[in-house]
């Protein structure tokens, strides 16, 4: 009777499994339809389109018959932790070439000038036929998403085929748990479908258990990202260090339009009292506009892009990629932008202690709350909840240096206790394979 009983309820999950999948394929693909009919128009000011339509729709390079494995990650962030896992699994594998998947355009071009895989392309759509094409060409033996990109046809190919799909450095925001404990369809595909999820903390842990996800396929091993330190800067800093002048610098990282509108009348005070600032947007899109009002502001403003003919400023505007984290190196004090902005929960704050920098973060750091309580708990990070407590801060910061040295040792000593992933996570994908 009681097997009976599971046989119907495994039915139901499949049925439910099923129609979750049709539903989401037509879904997609109907919102695909104004995309392809603008399609002229979108590949002129899109970069994306431009360079890789033949790989969004699966039409990926070519690579040799031989085994491979699929990597992905999707910004700048989770490519840092793609790109350092691919190196090792190449050495680990040295058989197998490395296809890898982005959707930034800076990130894939990044990838090839380190020649990191033998095979680069933007992810394709999350459709059945372009997913299908890339399935086909690059015949992956296993596939490694990292940290917190999930697609559901994507999830379902790699399951349809019997492709080991595993999450490495993985979490799960708040947000998107309560997003996928809402669509139990899409949640089952998704994750149903991964052989192993390797995570950060016990609380991704546990937020992932909360959606249904079986507990044997959750291990916790902490953020990567503290292994892939860079230990001298990723690019050449002369121009920076001749603009400060021996100045003290603060920068701001990641920063959204809501932060700068709360936090600009703080560039304008430290300006004025002689401290270079340094603001790096999330989205180099908004670069212009902060520009424009600052210069209405009176501030000697200018963009990075700018500097070697400009010098005579006092506040950067971040324009360039792939910079911020070596630029965190050169700071007095340095705030993690999307934590003064509910909506977003935070931004990775490991650079920064990778740095040895003063750090500071508004209240929201969802996205890396155990990290952040840690550094609480050691007085290795300064939580501010407001312009004006951010301000203070700083002060505080800059005019006591011995405040400063003892922050900075205390999130050294949870970087260190944070070592050693990269290590456990080869270890669970060679016991995998």
């Amino acid at each position: 009777m009681a097997a009976e009983k599971q046989n119907i309820m495994m039915f139901s999950l499949k049925i439910r499994v099923f129609i979750a999948l049709q539903l989401y394929r037509f879904a997609y693909t109907l919102a695909m339809v104004p995309a392809v009919l603008c399609l002229p128009l979108l590949r002129r000011y899109s970069r994306r389109l431009r360079e890789g339509i033949s790989d969004y729709l699966g039409f990926v390079s070519p690579i040799a018959e031989r085994p491979s494995f699929w990597v992905h990650g999707v910004s700048m962030g989770e490519s840092m932790v793609s790109a350092g896992f691919a190196v090792e699994l190449k050495k680990r594998f040295p058989e197998h070439q490395i296809v890898f998947t982005t959707t930034h355009p800076e990130v894939l071009a990044m990838v090839k000038k380190r020649h990191i895989a033998d095979a680069v392309a933007y992810f394709p759509l999350d459709n059945f036929l372009t997913m299908a094409n890339a399935f086909r060409r690059w015949k992956p033996e296993a596939v490694f998403v990292a940290e917190t990109d999930f697609w559901p046809e994507f999830s379902w190919q790699c399951y349809s085929r019997k492709v080991p799909l595993v999450l490495i450095n993985g979490r799960l925001s708040s947000k998107l748990a309560s997003f996928y404990a809402s669509f139990k369809g899409l949640s089952e595909i998704i994750f149903s479908s991964y052989t192993l999820l390797l995570v950060q903390s016990e609380i991704d842990c546990c937020r992932l258990k909360s959606i249904g996800v079986d507990q044997s396929r959750i291990k916790v091993l902490g953020n990567m990202k503290a292994d892939l330190t860079v230990t001298k800067a990723a690019g050449d800093m002369t121009d920076f260090v001749n603009w400060l002048a021996g100045r003290r610098c603060v920068v701001f990282g990641s920063l959204h339009p809501q932060e700068f509108d709360m936090l600009k009348m703080l560039f304008v005070s430290l300006v004025e009292r002689g401290i270079a600032v340094i603001v790096a947007p999330r989205n180099l899109a908004d670069t212009k506009r902060w520009h424009a009002e600052l210069k209405q502001m009176l501030v000697k403003v200018a963009f990075r892009s700018d500097m070697s003919a400009q010098s005579s400023f006092s506040l950067m505007i971040l324009d360039s990629m792939g910079e911020l984290a070596s630029i965190y190196g050169l700071a007095s004090a340095a705030f993690v932008g999307g934590t003064l902005d509910s909506r977003v929960g935070g931004h990775n704050p490991l650079e920064v202690m990778q740095r040895k920098a003063p750090l500071l973060v508004g209240p929201y750091c969802r996205n890396f709350a155990d990290i952040i309580s840690q550094l609480c708990a050691c007085d290795g990070v300064i939580v501010c909840n407001s312009a004006k407590e951010t301000e203070i801060a700083i002060d505080r910061l800059l005019t006591d240096p011995e405040l400063a040295r003892r922050q900075v040792e205390s999130a050294e000593a949870v970087l260190e206790n944070s070592r050693g992933v990269l290590e456990k996570t080869m270890l669970e994908v060679e016991g995998l394979l």
